[in-house]
């Protein structure tokens, strides 16, 4: 009698049937979804947990408000993801005994209708602190928001105005929208307190432009919100953004509702974020060729 098979190596794990790897991945996705949904709720239910979310998506602003859920419940303090494979082709080292953290990938298929459909793949990706790279530095707390200020309003998307009076007092910016003019009050002495508003302005401006209607009410909350995690993103203080002030209709949402309102900010973020980068950049472009004369 003779042996024809090969004694599985110590601590191989046998190899899946394709039924079975394809049940594997389906409740690896499921638990995904869950870790989303679980997510949603518990932050908006919790002023401080909503608070760092929203310093993670400041942060990570490539990211969807589903994947910036993840990698909050995961790694909150990520700033630079890649897979193990990205990584390798730069020489960087993953860590042993690291652990992962799962994100969603948008995959393209084609049915047999021909039409396309994106299905999502869970992707196992790895921060800059879990390899031996250096992480890039953070971004100074309260610098001279000045140039901020002017690199905002430059690139704003709406009309900016400047003005002697506002319909709140207290405010040193307001957007209008039935004019769509962004109005900034003149003479306000605390850069820091110009820098703030105009970042949430530009939140309800942005909102505005992305919605098929405006309610300041309504988008009140989602505008400070925005205004936080430009300001956060820019290193300007943060202070007197009242995050904590969740609208019930938020706390009571459904996940997929909550992911809505959040997938709003985000996008609003972003936006704004894309002009004000590319604005920074022509004008250190620009400073560079002054030098260069």
């Amino acid at each position: 009698m003779t042996n024809d098979f090969e004694p599985r190596k110590a601590n191989e794990r046998p190899r899946l049937s394709k039924e079975e790897f394809a049940e594997k991945k389906k409740a690896e996705k499921e638990g995904i979804y869950k870790m989303v949904d679980d997510t949603a709720r518990e932050i908006v239910n919790d002023p401080e947990k909503f608070m760092e979310y929203l310093n993670t998506q400041s942060q990570m602003d490539r990211y969807s408000a589903v994947n910036t859920l993840l990698i909050y419940n995961q790694l909150p303090e990520a700033t630079q993801l890649k897979d193990f494979e990205d990584w390798s082709k730069e020489n960087v080292r993953v860590k042993k005994g690291v652990r992962s953290i799962s994100i969603l990938e948008p995959v393209e298929y084609t049915r047999k209708d021909g039409n396309t459909r994106v299905s999502y793949n869970v992707k196992k990706v790895f921060d800059v602190s879990q390899t031996n790279a250096k992480k890039p530095p953070a971004p100074s707390v309260n610098r001279d928001p000045k140039e901020l200020i002017t690199t905002m309003l430059d690139s704003s998307p709406v009309d900016v105005e400047s003005t002697n009076e506002l319909p709140y007092p207290n405010m040193a910016a307001f957007y209008n929208n039935e004019k769509q003019v962004l109005y900034v009050k003149r003479d306000v002495g605390d850069s820091v307190a110009v820098a703030q508003c105009v970042a949430q302005e530009l939140g309800h401006a942005q909102l505005s432009i992305n919605s098929d209607k405006y309610s300041r009410l309504e988008m009140g909350f989602p505008a400070v919100c925005i205004g936080y995690m430009l300001c956060q993103k820019y290193g300007v203080d943060t202070q007197n953004f009242a995050i904590n002030r969740i609208p019930d209709n938020m706390k009571n949402a459904e996940p997929q509702e909550i992911r809505g309102e959040l997938s709003k900010m985000r996008n609003a973020m972003a936006e704004i974020h894309s002009r004000v980068s590319d604005e920074l950049y022509k004008k250190k472009q620009e400073r560079s060729k002054d030098y260069e004369r």
